[in-house]
């Protein structure tokens, strides 16, 4: 619970990607809906995208649930 609180208290960066649009992250009560597939169809695919390329995020779901890094975290959190 401690990690969860901690990730809640991070500020939300913004990116600015090639094409000048802002992207946002999600919260990280997205990111645990995500994870306990309660997104579903382009939303789950569009968060995806975003989580691994988003530091923030993956650092965020490696704090709250303990998940591997690298390409073994890109598999374990691949829509289905």
């Amino acid at each position: 619970i401690y990690l969860f609180y901690k990730a809640l208290q991070k500020p939300t960066p913004k990116k600015i990607n090639k094409k000048a649009t802002v992207v946002t992250c999600p919260s990280p009560a997205t990111l645990v809906d995500y994870t306990k597939s309660r997104i579903k169809g382009k939303q789950k695919r569009e968060l995806y995208n975003h989580i691994v390329t988003c530091k923030n995020c993956q650092h965020v779901l490696q704090s709250m649930f303990n998940t591997p890094t690298g390409e073994e975290f890109k598999k374990k959190i691949a829509p289905k």
